[in-house]
């Protein structure tokens, strides 16, 4: 076989693509070997090798160019920021922060994240993934600190200088028509008497008061506590991992088939056999970010005292819907074609349930439990109907809707929180355990099905559950939660629209689609 000379393509994107075919190539190699149940040939195992000298070089080659771009990059953001307006590099006031010498900017201190926060039950711990900052869709970003970066007297003045951008873009919004996104809401925001004390005092404690720094920022986005509170309130996003999508769409390379260890005979001659041969696989799972937008009208009469005091009802709202529209789409998602609900197909490709294909549809096609009651005894054939997928507790979560909750807590085979030691870990919306597994109660399994699964329009008096392996799926981030506004659609009934955004997927992370990790019993009456 002929190899062409490697190519000097001058883009990442070019690079990416390059080594890409070629990994399908030293693939089709492999899978040619291992069809025909035999080693490579010479002519096979040169070719290989020539392939992965090339692949080793394109990743050079994509490292250094990723690294160039990083840089140039950073350079490139700080002088279209400093263009604009005056950009703060700031260290927290006192000498004894963490960093002390190394610059931090406000728009890093905006998106600072806790590894978890406590959840909506009060008790849980619900984790949250670091935010890459970026100043606009083509910049490389970077990724904002923890709060723990800074010292543990500074934390409380972050969290406060979060707090106040947040509530001052949705304000400066509500009373302003020309403030259409969150930039110009906090703009707006800074200049109203009720902020104008608490903003200077605020950048007096950061030590960032001077009117070449503080007085001129502007946010990059709505900031962390929204995003942390969407984290908080959900009780099925936050059983699954969470990673930051570099680029959309992005593939990631994940495991597949293992390889296979054979016994080797005690050598007594130079010409012993060699070990049989075994490849290990590999696949991909690719996110393409969904965008979930949430919509709520706004009187254009408020005044600024009226905002200021609905701005934590509308904060609320936004977060619930949110929360809301990642669960549907989690349980009940399809992005085949026509939709497996007939009502969500009638509402259209809007419907949150439409972004992703979810649990139900994947346990539908996949892993089915004859199951018509929810007892601890049929959430356990659940399990037992996954194979290995279901051997280590400690992956699994079995799903149940707000009928099976009253049913499993009349079962006293059930385990439920109260008798949890003091060192049990335990999850949002968790109501006990069984076999050592959390069961999680959602409000959106839905309880309005027919006796196959789905939704018909007719019969509509039957749910599921379901049994999950937590780490063959996984939530991609490409936005964290932001807010715009416009004026336009509403001006007769003097209103204005807000529409909050964020942009995430949600894709089985297999080595294979006939993996029996998602177990399903539908035709459960409630």
């Amino acid at each position: 076989m002929t190899i062409p000379a490697p190519a000097a393509p001058s883009t990442i994107a070019a690079l990416r693509d390059d080594r890409a075919k070629v990994l399908n190539q030293i693939d089709a190699i492999l899978d040619t070997a291992k069809e025909a149940s035999r080693d490579l040939d010479d002519a096979e195992r040169v070719t290989h090798d020539t392939l992965v000298a090339q692949y080793d070089g394109f990743t050079a080659q994509l490292e250094q160019a990723e690294a160039d771009v990083v840089a140039t990059g950073r350079h490139t953001s700080q002088a279209s920021r400093k263009a604009g307006f005056d950009v703060p590099n700031i260290n927290v006031k006192g000498s004894g922060s963490v960093g002390v010498g190394v610059t931090r900017d406000l728009n890093a201190m905006l998106w600072a994240t806790t590894p978890t926060v406590t959840a909506s039950n009060g008790i849980t711990r619900a984790p949250v993934e670091q935010v890459i900052v970026r100043n606009s869709v083509t910049d490389v970003g970077s990724v904002a600190p923890r709060i723990e970066a800074f010292r543990a007297a500074d934390r409380e003045v972050i969290r406060e200088f979060q707090d106040t951008v947040a509530t001052m873009a949705i304000v400066g919004m509500m009373v302003d028509r020309d403030a259409d996104n969150s930039k110009k809401g906090f703009e707006v925001a800074r200049q109203l008497p009720q902020f104008k004390d608490r903003w200077a005092s605020l950048m007096n404690a950061m030590d960032v008061d001077t009117a070449a720094e503080g007085g001129t920022w502007v946010p990059t986005g709505i900031g962390a506590r929204l995003h942390e509170k969407v984290r908080a309130a959900g009780k099925v996003a936050p059983l699954f991992e969470r990673i930051n999508i570099p680029t959309n769409p992005w593939k990631w390379p994940i495991e597949g088939g293992d390889l296979t260890a054979y016994r080797v005979a005690e050598p007594i001659s130079d010409s012993a056999a060699a070990p049989a041969f075994s490849t290990a696989g590999t696949v991909a799972a690719t996110f393409d970010a969904e965008i979930f937008g949430a919509r709520t009208l706004w009187s254009r009469s408020l005044d600024a005292d009226s905002a200021l005091a609905i701005a934590p009802y509308q904060v609320r709202k936004l977060v619930q819907a949110f929360v809301d529209a990642e669960e549907k789409a989690i349980l009940d998602g399809d992005a085949d074609g026509t939709h497996q609900d007939a009502d969500t197909e009638a509402v259209g490709a809007t419907h949150a349930s439409s972004a992703w294909d979810g649990l139900r549809k994947k346990g539908l096609a996949q892993t089915v439990v004859t199951a018509t009651t929810s007892t601890v005894a049929n959430l356990g054939l659940l399990r037992s109907g996954m194979g290995k997928w279901g051997v280590n507790p400690m992956d699994l979560v079995f799903i149940v809707g707000v009928s099976a909750y009253h049913d499993l807590l009349s079962d006293a085979n059930l385990l439920t929180v109260d008798k949890f030691g003091p060192n049990a870990t335990i999850l949002n919306g968790q109501i006990g355990s069984i076999h050592g597994i959390p069961v999680i109660v959602s409000e959106h399994v839905r309880e309005n099905l027919n006796a196959s699964g789905v939704s018909d329009g007719i019969t509509a008096t039957k749910t599921y559950n379901l049994c999950v392996n937590r780490n063959e799926w996984a939530i991609g981030q490409r936005m964290a939660l932001d807010v715009e506004t416009d004026d336009v659609l509403y001006r007769e009934t003097f209103q204005r629209l807000a529409v909050a955004f964020m942009r995430e997927d949600f894709q089985h992370i297999g080595d294979a689609a006939a993996n029996d990790e998602t177990a399903i019993s539908f035709n459960v009456t409630p």
